[in-house]
């Protein structure tokens, strides 16, 4: 997970100390890191790669070198804001997901936000695009994910809002000039399992129960 930092980039290449670190600094969304660094003029949002400190961010008490993504050389933080859905459905015994399969690894369906786009309708148009198909219901607002990667001389930061929804379909089209090459249903348990991306392994983990409690029992409707 990614918090955002907002600091001077020379007082953090070799880290945040204790006696200079501030929680009031530290961010959870790049929006308000964003803010916050554009009142000063002279601070920059500095990308924390929570896995990599000692203790919960919330405990922190200093930034690592190794935990500030963006430093070393500095990297601009530019956001990239994107729509994805979650699709459950019963099977005999279990609650199934449904997930792709993109890169040789297996994921959920997602996208970039379109210009004009509401986050919800990015959502439902990339998952309809990258299954192949058009009858998707679009349920509750899940949770987000964060990652980022350096690209050219910016560090992206990819911020995905993901939805639960539904489906009565059960032929796909995988994408193909998207690079997906399979779409399939997992059980739960199983997609855990499967998932080539940790932040999405933790999602899962992490709305469970708004996914059990609002997927009906097979045959119900």
């Amino acid at each position: 997970m990614y918090y955002f930092y907002v600091d001077k980039v020379r007082k953090a290449k070799k880290g945040i100390p204790e006696e200079r670190f501030s929680k009031k600094r530290l961010y959870r969304y790049h929006r308000e890191a964003e803010k916050e660094a554009g009142k000063s003029g002279k601070k920059e949002v500095l990308v924390v790669d929570t896995t990599k400190l000692a203790s919960p961010v919330a405990d922190a008490g200093k930034l690592p070198k190794e935990a500030i993504l963006n430093v070393g050389p500095f990297l601009p933080t530019r956001e990239v804001v994107a729509g994805g859905g979650i699709i459950t459905r019963m099977g005999k015994k279990k609650m199934k997901v449904l997930l792709i399969f993109r890169k040789e690894k297996w994921d959920i369906a997602k996208g970039k936000l379109d210009p004009g786009e509401t986050i919800k309708q990015c959502a439902h148009r990339e998952v309809c695009e990258e299954l192949g198909i058009s009858n998707v219901r679009v349920l509750d607002f899940l949770d987000t994910t964060v990652h980022g990667y350096p690209e050219d001389d910016t560090f992206v930061v990819k911020t995905t809002y993901w939805y639960h929804m539904q489906t009565p379909e059960r032929k796909f089209t995988p994408q193909l000039d998207e690079k997906i090459t399979d779409v399939k249903w997992f059980s739960f348990e199983k997609a855990l399992s499967v998932l080539g991306h940790v932040t999405l392994v933790h999602l899962l983990q992490r709305v469970e129960d708004q996914l059990r409690a609002h997927t009906p029992p097979r045959g119900a409707g």
